[in-house]
Order: structure tokens, then C-alpha cells, then sequence
């Protein structure tokens, strides 16, 4: 957060000793809004939901614009009803349900999301659940539909607000992984929210001046049915696809997955998924294009990608769909932790800042160059009380958008090189699971 702003009050309670995160850093949760694609039932409790808008609007004042939607959507986690959270965050009221501007178009044009089929016209359904499956103007059965979907080149597609998903696995699969990624940007635009949106914007939401603004453009995502036919349909692109579990390529725009289960249904490997989609978020939801970390920084763009892979879809007590982020015993954060404790030291920030992308790469310590950026990228959103998550959120637009020099973090952060060092071994030293 900027030195002009005011301290805000998670920021004086760490001054004064009150913070547990400022002496031991764990998981966070990350609450998700109930929508189309994330349903859920719990109780609600408007007075808490009130609470929440109230912070949240707080900080959307003080310039914390990924904070503000963060506690927006906390307030809808409690309060599904509460307008304004909804306002804020793009839905709107249709026939007394939650639509993005998406959703209200495809409704209003006689089609319903089912999980099991994506968007379907509402005089399909019954023949859908009865086994029948469109193919053009005709129907087919599923048996004789799952032929003509066999390769991936010919494969069902089922399209969310945000992305195509592509399989040659299931109809059924590409719906589950559709809103699986669904629920997955809900957490990334909250965490990032600064990334695509500007200080003065999320303010202007809060205080009623601005909606938000319909983001439906989708993102290509290609699930495959085996490793087999995803390692045979990639090598030709990538030599060594056998090597990987899950691929983004920027410039084709396009992410890469397979089923690792035994075809009974469908396993995701979800830490791969989230890290390659995280890939995909970042560059395609304001990214432009320019090879991004290509002569410095380039520890960030995995760095970010492999702290997220430490999120954890899970409940809390009252049925609430949420994610369990930045555990001490997830992704490769024990890893960096144990490396640290036994006496490797990690690599100066300023050192590390310096990397472009093949020259981090040709490290022969690849994996501990991974961990240790997963860890400084968690650290940075979840350290020290939470007072660079802005400005490293903001360092990433930059990133993406420009070629920032090495010393761009230092600015970002008002840090100096050594301050950053220490607060890494500080943070991953009070690392708890």
C-alpha cells in the first residue's frame, strides 16, 4: 500500500502486536460469491455480510482495489442477497436470480446451465438426461456421439463466461472442468483484482458512480482423454510435452490438460490446472503479449503461477465452497522451507530479479529457483500483514504489459533488496500448515 494512504486497521493491529500473520503466516481462505457455476447452501448472516461491504468499501477508498473485491466476495459468501456485494462485483437480478450479463443473455434466449451438459436449451434437457445427445439438426445416442467426438480435433465443446473447453473425453468432463475454471477466476480476479483494474475504478463501483464491466471474452482450454493422445496431439509443439503434466501456450492462447485417472471419471490434477490457468488469467485478462519476464523478473511469472498451486478447493463448517491458499504444508512451500532451515541459502532477490526467462531456466538448481519463487511470490501477498500484496499485484501488471528492469520490485515495494531478503526467511521460517 502506498505511504500516502492511510494505515488501515489490519495494518495498526500489526503495529501494535495484535496480528497473528505479523509472527506466524498461514493459510487464508478465499471465499467464493454462489453463482451459476458455484453453488452452495448455507445459512446466511446479513449482519456479518454488512460488516464485510463496509471493510471492503474501506479499503476500495484507501486504493486496495484487490482487497475490496476480495471482502466483496466474502460478503456474498454470507449475504447471496446482499445487492450492493453484487453490484460491485457484475450480476444482476433476473427473474430473482444472480446473472452476469453473460448469463441473462443465454437465459434469455431459453438456455439453462446444467453441470453434466453446459448451456442447453431448457426443451433439450429432458432428452439429454434421457441418454440423447444433439448433433446438429438431429439427435444421436451417447454411444454413437461419443464416436464422432473421438478426437480432440472433433471434440465436444462447452463454453462458460470465460472460457471454450475442448475434450475429446466427455461432454460431462468438459462441463466439470468449465466450472471448476470458473470458480478458479473467481479467485484469481479477487486476488488480482489490481492486476486488471485500476484504483479509481474499483472505487468508483463502491461508491455507486460505476458498474462492472461485462468481461466475457473467453480463453481456449483443451482437455484430453489420456496422456497418451495429450503427449501424441502436443510433441510436435513442444518436444519434451512428455515431461509435463498440463501446458499454457501464450502465444497460441491456448491451455493443455489430460485426464490422470482410469476413464471410470474424470481426475484432474488441480495444482497443474491451476498453475497453467494461472498462466492463461495473467496473460490473456490484460497481458499483452510481450514476453513477459523475457530479460528480467521472469521468476515472477512461475513464481505466482506456483504459489497457486498451493490452493485447495474445500467447506467450511456451514457448506460454504471455498479455497485454502498459501498452507505451509502445500505446493512447493515445504520444500523452500526445509531447504531454508537446512542451511541453503536462497538466492539474494536482487540476484534472483535479474533472471530473464533462459537464464533462469539454465539453472542447475531449477527446482529450488521454482520453490524459492513460489515462496517470495507468497510471501509478497501473504507476509508482513498484507502490505505488499498491492503493490506486488500492481508489479505484475507492469510485468505483463511492459518490461520492467530488475530493480522494478524494489520501487513497487519501497523495499530495498536486503529488507526483502529478510522478510522471505522471516515468512517462510513462521510458515504454519
Amino acid at each position: 500500500m502506498p505511504a500516502s494512504h492511510p494505515p488501515t486497521l489490519r495494518a495498526l493491529l500489526c503495529c501494535l502486536g495484535f496480528c497473528v500473520a505479523c509472527c506466524a503466516t498461514g493459510a487464508e481462505t478465499v471465499y467464493l460469491a454462489p453463482d451459476t457455476y458455484t453453488r452452495f447452501a448455507a445459512p446466511a448472516d446479513p449482519q456479518a455480510a454488512a460488516l464485510r461491504f463496509d471493510e471492503a468499501a474501506r479499503a476500495a477508498a484507501q486504493g486496495e482495489p484487490s482487497r475490496a473485491l476480495s471482502l466483496a466476495t466474502e460478503t456474498l459468501a454470507l449475504d447471496p442477497d446482499h445487492a450492493e456485494a453484487r453490484r460491485v462485483l457484475g450480476y444482476e437480478r433476473v427473474d430473482g436470480r444472480w446473472l452476469t450479463p453473460y448469463q441473462e443473455r443465454l437465459v434469455g434466449r431459453g438456455q439453462a446451465w446444467d453441470p453434466r451438459f453446459g448451456w442447453s436449451a431448457v426443451e433439450d434437457l429432458p432428452r439429454l438426461e434421457a441418454g440423447e445427445r444433439r448433433h446438429g439438426r438431429r439427435w444421436v445416442s451417447a454411444e454413437t456421439d461419443a464416436k464422432l467426438h473421438a478426437e480432440i480435433a472433433d471434440g465436444w465443446q462447452v463454453r462458460s463466461d470465460h472460457f471454450v473447453v475442448t475434450t475429446n473425453h466427455s461432454l460431462a468432463a468438459a462441463a466439470a472442468l468449465a466450472e471448476e475454471l470458473e470458480r478458479y477466476c473467481q479467485a484469481w480476479r479477487q486476488l488480482f483484482a489490481g492486476y486488471c483494474l485500476s484504483e479509481r475504478e474499483v472505487r468508483l463501483r463502491f461508491e455507486g458512480q460505476r458498474d462492472a464491466r461485462d468481461t466475457s471474452a473467453t480463453m481456449n482450454v483443451f482437455l484430453h482423454r489420456d496422456r497418451a493422445g495429450y503427449v501424441e496431439h502436443l510433441r510436435r509443439r513442444q518436444p519434451r510435452i512428455g515431461e509435463t503434466l498440463g501446458i499454457y501456450f501464450d502465444t497460441l492462447r491456448e491451455a493443455h490438460f489430460y485426464d490422470a485417472g482410469d476413464g471410470a471419471g474424470l481426475a484432474l490434477q488441480l495444482p497443474t490446472v491451476y498453475h497453467e490457468a494461472g498462466h492463461q488469467l495473467f496473460q490473456e485478462m490484460g497481458g499483452k503479449g510481450k514476453a513477459a519476464g523475457l530479460d528480467a523478473n521472469f521468476w515472477a511469472v512461475e513464481g505466482v503461477a506456483c504459489w497457486l498451486e498451493t490452493l485447495t478447493p474445500q467447506r467450511d463448517s456451514d457448506g460454504r465452497l471455498t479455497y485454502r491458499l498459501g498452507a505451509g504444508d502445500s505446493g512447493r512451500l515445504p520444500a523452500a522451507k526445509r531447504r531454508l532451515l537446512g542451511g541453503e541459502g536462497p538466492m539474494p532477490v536482487a540476484q534472483l530479479a535479474a533472471l530473464g526467462q533462459a537464464d533462469l531456466q539454465r539453472r542447475p538448481n531449477l527446482a529450488a529457483v521454482y520453490g524459492q519463487s513460489a515462496a517470495l511470490a507468497g510471501m509478497l501477498m501473504q507476509g508482513e500483514g498484507g502490505r505488499w500484496r498491492e503493490p506486488f499485484v500492481g508489479f505484475l501488471g507492469d510485468l505483463y504489459r511492459s518490461r520492467p528492469d530488475s530493480e522494478a520490485l524494489l520501487r513497487a515495494t519501497d523495499a530495498s533488496g536486503d529488507e526483502l531478503d529478510r522478510a522471505y526467511r522471516n515468512y517462510l521460517r513462521n510458515l504454519s500448515p
